[in-house]
């Protein structure tokens, strides 16, 4: 069981198999297709919850009673993408979001930008917070200096492995 259970984990995250890293479910997806069943964790929590668990879950998200009543009619009005875009906009406190809600990843990235004060979430940058504008001349000088810099490094570690294999 567990050999079978980690080899699917890590097939999931494309470390095995075919190492393809599969893209998530769209929100119209997960709606309409693949319901959770007793043990799952997945789906939209509009969609797939009960009324009344939907309304103690916001409530103890704090949400004002005027909003659960909404967003309740919305889901059982069958707007569930809908309902979602109004959660949104009333856990950060916006009158319109000015965006369509149409993926979970969407929602995360927009909260983001939303608490960061209307900067984009950075995807793995390694770029400095404020990178210094450079000429044009001056950034072709440092960029062919890197670079041989790099290449003369490069030349001396293939030295540095062609001794150690050959020995």
């Amino acid at each position: 069981f567990d050999k079978g259970y980690s080899y699917n984990i890590r097939h999931s995250f494309g470390k095995e198999g075919k190492r393809t890293d599969y893209t998530p479910f769209s929100c119209l997806k997960i709606i309409l297709t693949n319901p959770p069943s007793q043990g799952d964790y997945h789906g939209c929590p509009f969609r797939h919850s009960d009324p009344e668990l939907l309304k103690q879950k916001l409530q103890s998200y704090k949400i004002s009673p005027g909003g659960i009543s909404q967003i309740l009619d919305l889901v059982k009005g069958t707007h569930y993408q809908v309902a979602c875009q109004k959660y949104f906009e009333m856990i950060h406190n916006v009158d319109d979001c000015g965006f369509s809600l149409n993926h979970p990843n969407q929602f995360f990235c927009e909260s983001q930008r939303i608490l960061n004060g209307g900067k984009d979430v950075k995807k793995e940058s390694v770029q400095p917070e404020t990178p210094q504008p450079k000429p044009s001349i001056q950034k072709t000088k440092n960029a062919s200096s890197a670079l041989a810099s790099l290449n003369s490094s490069l030349e001396m570690d293939m030295e540095g492995l062609e001794d150690y294999f050959s020995d």
